[in-house]
């Protein structure tokens, strides 16, 4: 036979759930985006010997490519971290340069991080664009008059 529910277990209940919901909101989520390619397999790489057949295999497809001047691969990936409602905060980024020679081999390596980034103050200021503003009302009436009905 099941004990009675009085009020007093009752509140300690909800109180139990609300703790554990406060606690599980609390906890920040590390998410992890872009390609944050593994060190093992970046050590794998020598310039002068590892082509760029052997670098795909080894590290993926990269996130982008140099469209001018000596063929580049760049593998950018980053982690943020949020807490409840807060904005996500960058913890970790990384970008990873593969530099390639005409022949195909690569020729020099480099990684980027959080440190090597700069701010970028935006600004929220508008455009003004040519031209009048003009209302909804505006619009109706002015459009009065100038259709003509087709046969």
């Amino acid at each position: 036979m099941r004990p009675p529910v009085t009020p007093s277990r009752l509140r300690s209940a909800l109180a139990g759930v609300a703790l554990a919901v406060s606690v599980a909101a609390c906890s920040p989520q590390i998410a992890t985006h872009g390609n944050m390619v593994d060190v093992d397999a970046l050590a794998k790489i020598e310039p002068g010997r590892t082509p760029q057949s052997e670098v795909l295999a080894l590290l993926g497809s990269p996130s982008s490519q140099a469209n001018f001047g000596e063929p580049t691969w760049y593998y950018i990936g980053q982690r943020t971290e949020r807490q409840a409602f807060y904005r996500p905060e960058t913890i970790e980024r990384r970008v990873v340069y593969v530099d390639f020679e005409p022949t195909g081999a690569v020729k020099s390596i480099g990684t980027l991080d959080l440190e090597d980034g700069k701010k970028i103050a935006i600004v929220d200021r508008e455009t003004p664009t040519a031209g009048q503003r003009i209302t909804l009302l505006k619009q109706l009436i002015g459009n009065v008059g100038r259709f003509t009905p087709t046969d």
